[in-house]
């Protein structure tokens, strides 16, 4: 019989931990840890995380290093790697396998001073103008922002080459953010998991849409949707019978005002609903299936879940040409339209046909086939190569 697998699991209050709990707990001979490390009180709350009981919190930071440096521990998953979780790393033992779930942010974004892993162009033109428009001497706060962290935080560098250095494997939401790090002479991490990570997969059911039913717009109140230049292209359509699902209730960006937000759309009242507040995830999933058309005008990956869902759905889904999104969905095989030279008014009243629906979905239903026994196959060997390299 197999040695179980145990799994350390570091993670942060994020939406998608109970998904991916519950993924990792349907592993066989796998056994998950969910520690979660605060400085406050055993009483910390969560406000994205339904299933707190999982959870053990550790307010004792001698206790942590411990358990992080524990033989016991086969391996480390890191579910994102935000910057404060750096300093964890030299108390892993360097035997356990660590392997770091992408979210996206983590390559992207600059860290303090230095510049990001993976160099995109983020922003399209009404939103970049408008990002610089609303700081106040942007280029020279950013100067000064620079040469402070630089002073402040000396390390970054070494210490960010140290890390790449020390993941074992690493699991991206596209192959194309793996092609991309692996650029990064200090990277020189294994794939795992490549098409999509856990938590993104489901039970699949064709669905299509005989008629234009509603839109959605974007996923969040960030910047990166883009949505200025969206609402640019789409503000004089004339909708019949359809509107435009809006979804903002997360997301800091835009100084998190809502009411000014939709005053920048410029979008007819009735055209639109707002998603303002929170929406558990069984009743999203329900306004989902009332979408016909998608747009989503991120140039990163960002917002899988709900264009995996739309793929799943028959949902028309428009991206701009030059977004690695785009890219890795046409190199899969998917039928997706670009903002950029298929939105228009026609596009946005003539639904996805039966038959390019039913091919989206069946791909899906080939990344997602057998899922489970996959990633056990992978884990096991994962660790049986890391105790043949100890021995």
């Amino acid at each position: 019989m197999a040695k179980e697998i145990v799994i350390l699991h570091i993670f942060t209050d994020e939406k998608f931990f109970d998904k991916t709990s519950v993924f990792f707990d349907s592993l066989k001979n796998v056994r998950n840890l969910y520690y979660f490390y605060s400085d406050k009180s055993e009483n910390t709350t969560f406000k994205y995380i339904k299933m707190k009981d999982k959870i053990k919190i550790c307010t004792s930071f001698n206790e942590y290093k411990r358990i992080l440096g524990s033989p016991n521990i086969d391996i480390i998953y890191f579910q994102s790697l935000p910057v404060k979780y750096y300093r964890y790393f030299k108390y892993i033992n360097p035997k356990t396998v660590v392997i770091w779930w992408c979210f996206g942010f983590e390559i992207y974004y600059p860290l303090r001073f230095l510049p990001p892993l993976i160099g995109v162009n983020l922003y399209k033109p009404l939103t970049l103008q408008y990002i610089h428009s609303h700081e106040k001497y942007p280029y020279l706060k950013q100067i000064i922002r620079s040469i402070y962290r630089a002073f402040r935080y000396p390390s970054d560098y070494v210490n960010r080459m140290k890390i790449l250095k020390r993941i074992d494997y690493f699991s991206p939401v596209l192959p194309i953010d793996y092609e991309m790090m692996k650029k990064n002479p200090y990277f020189n991490a294994k794939p795992f998991m490549l098409n999509g990570g856990p938590g993104l997969f489901e039970d699949l059911h064709f669905s299509y849409y005989q008629y234009a039913q509603n839109i959605l717009v974007g996923n969040s109140l960030t910047y990166t949707n883009n949505h200025l230049d969206i609402f640019n292209k789409i503000r004089h359509y004339k909708l019949t019978n359809q509107q435009y699902i809006i979804p903002i209730n997360y997301g800091t960006d835009y100084g998190t005002n809502k009411i000014a937000f939709k005053e920048l759309a410029k979008l007819p009242d009735e055209s639109v609903i707002w998603l303002d507040d929170f929406v558990p995830f069984e009743k999203y999933k329900v306004i989902l299936s009332t979408v016909s058309h998608a747009i989503f005008g991120h140039m990163r990956q960002q917002a899988l879940g709900n264009i995996s869902r739309c793929l799943e759905n028959g949902t028309k889904l428009f991206l701009y040409k030059d977004s690695l999104i785009y890219k890795q969905l046409i190199d899969f095989g998917f039928i997706v339209y670009t903002i950029d030279d298929d939105l228009c008014e026609e596009a946005l009243k003539e639904p996805l046909s039966k038959e390019y629906a039913f091919r989206n979905y069946s791909i899906r239903c080939n990344q997602v086939k057998d899922r489970n026994s996959k990633t056990e196959i992978e884990l096991e060997k994962i660790v049986n190569l890391a105790n043949f390299n100890c021995d």
